[in-house]
């Protein structure tokens, strides 16, 4: 089925009108609050524009976008990602003195950019998703006007993606050159027809693996990642590390399940490489760390790690298991970021220090951080544990217990580096006594994310077999 079927555009159509709608209702409003009930609506409006078509299976505009399960559900995904981000944001831009209508409408764009990286079977779209993303993102990474760090994570960011999106393009162009087509089932139809392997499209599957790699800060594409998550405003930080983490997952699945499964002797391995080195980096690095976004970002680095297992091992089970990594890794870690934007609300909140006696001074937003990071460490009964307990099962079922047993050794690795923030805030007295006052934004934010982690970690069953589901369109 394909044609000009607009109803099915229909999402991207409203988070387009939404991101317009930002810029202009900015123009007419001082109160810049507005601008954060515009945003969610609309990001409501695009859930309910999603429903009519989840589960469909068609491809529209000449086969350019795929609306299918696995779309909607990373659009899902990329949706409670951008309302947490509005919402922690809320009481951050106007202390911060950010441009809010700015600030408001590049998030919404960028979402449009995940959208079209997980919704496309075309790798020029998926490249056109990329690049929409990204200039958005450097946008974003900058807009703290009075802090030369943020200008220095956005020239960072900008400069290393610019050079790995030619390096994703110089890799569409040799897998083209060799197939005739763009298209990814089209590809893996002339791979499967070749027969012999010709080294031209290896080097064009490790160009492409390349260029989605530094978007999931996979080692050794990462070094972007620290500075500019701790440069970028937090609810930024929180964006990119969870929603643009997830949309190139989504694009690595597209491309080389879709795309590229005939080269599978060849990217697995790649990938169990990059897996191991990617976690164990990531967890040892991250115990040095002082600086709380530092220590964040390396810990997303290391979860990327966890994810990647799912591509090493490449059967259905394991891409479930991507799936709902995904899904609980996105609040649980956005979770976390707004107890350090309620930190950095005292004035201070960079430092691991920061943290002391907070148990004392808001002891709910204290106990929300000990299940993130429980969560992130993999301990049951939180999401996290059955979330690197599929990850686990499912490389076992493939013969690649090795590469579980790493795993298991990373999450020991990863104990020490967050429970140093919890001794932080039970074990040692604050400087300052007074309760932190939480505003209501992030109380919600917290209350979300706190209860979807506790929830998916006491009755995986149903969603993990709706990821199954899923995973199943692929």
């Amino acid at each position: 089925m394909s044609g000009m079927n607009f109803g099915l555009l229909l999402p991207e159509l409203v988070l387009v009108a939404t991101g317009v709608l930002l810029v202009l209702v900015d123009l007419f409003t001082e109160r810049k609050r507005t601008l954060v009930y515009v945003g969610l609506a609309g990001v409501i409006a695009t859930l309910l524009a999603l429903i009519p078509g989840f589960g469909a299976s068609a491809s529209i505009w000449a086969d350019t976008i795929q609306v299918d399960s696995l779309a909607g559900f990373f659009k899902i995904v990329f949706l409670a990602v951008a309302a947490l981000a509005l919402l922690v944001s809320l009481e951050y831009v106007e202390r911060q003195q950010i441009q809010a209508g700015e600030f408001y409408a590049l998030l919404i764009f960028a979402t449009v950019g995940m959208f079209l990286m997980a919704s496309s079977l075309n790798l020029l779209v998926i490249y056109l998703g990329l690049e929409l993303l990204a200039v958005a993102s450097y946008s974003l990474v900058g807009l703290l006007k009075q802090d030369s760090r943020s200008a220095e994570a956005s020239i960072k960011y900008l400069l290393v993606s610019s050079a790995t999106s030619a390096v994703f393009l110089f890799g569409v162009s040799l897998v083209y050159g060799i197939t005739g087509s763009l298209y990814l089932p089209r590809i893996a139809e002339v791979l499967a027809a070749a027969g012999a392997t010709q080294p031209v499209l290896l080097a064009g599957m490790v160009f492409l693996l390349a260029g989605l790699a530094f978007k999931v800060a996979a080692f050794p594409f990462h070094m972007w990642a620290p500075d500019t998550y701790e440069g970028s405003p937090t609810p930024i930080s929180a964006f990119l590390i969870t929603g643009a983490e997830a949309a190139g997952f989504a694009a690595l699945l597209r491309v080389f399940l879709v795309g590229l499964p005939g080269l599978a002797g060849q990217w697995t391995t790649v990938f169990a490489v990059l897996s191991v080195l990617t976690m164990t980096y990531g967890n040892v690095t991250a115990i040095s760390q002082t600086k709380i976004k530092r220590l964040m970002a390396y810990s997303a680095i290391a979860q990327a790690g966890y994810v990647l297992v799912g591509l090493a091992v490449a059967t259905g089970q394991a891409t479930a298991a991507m799936l709902y990594y995904l899904l609980v890794y996105a609040f649980m870690t956005v979770g976390a970021f707004a107890v350090i934007i309620l930190v950095g609300n005292t004035g201070a909140g960079e430092e691991i220090s920061d943290f002391r006696g907070l148990s004392q001074r808001s002891p709910f937003f204290a106990w929300a951080l000990v299940i993130y990071f429980l969560s992130l460490i993999g301990i049951p009964p939180t999401a996290g544990f059955f979330g690197k307990l599929n990850l686990f099962s499912a490389a076992i079922a493939a013969d690649m217990t090795w590469l579980a047993v790493v795993m298991v050794i990373n999450s020991v690795i990863s104990a020490p580096y967050y429970f140093k923030v919890i001794r932080t805030m039970f074990l040692e007295e604050a400087a300052d006594a007074e309760p932190v006052r939480a505003p209501a934004s992030l109380t919600w934010a917290t209350a979300i994310t706190l209860v979807v982690t506790i929830v998916l970690g006491l009755v995986p069953d149903q969603v993990f077999h709706w990821v199954q589901v899923v995973a199943g369109s692929l």
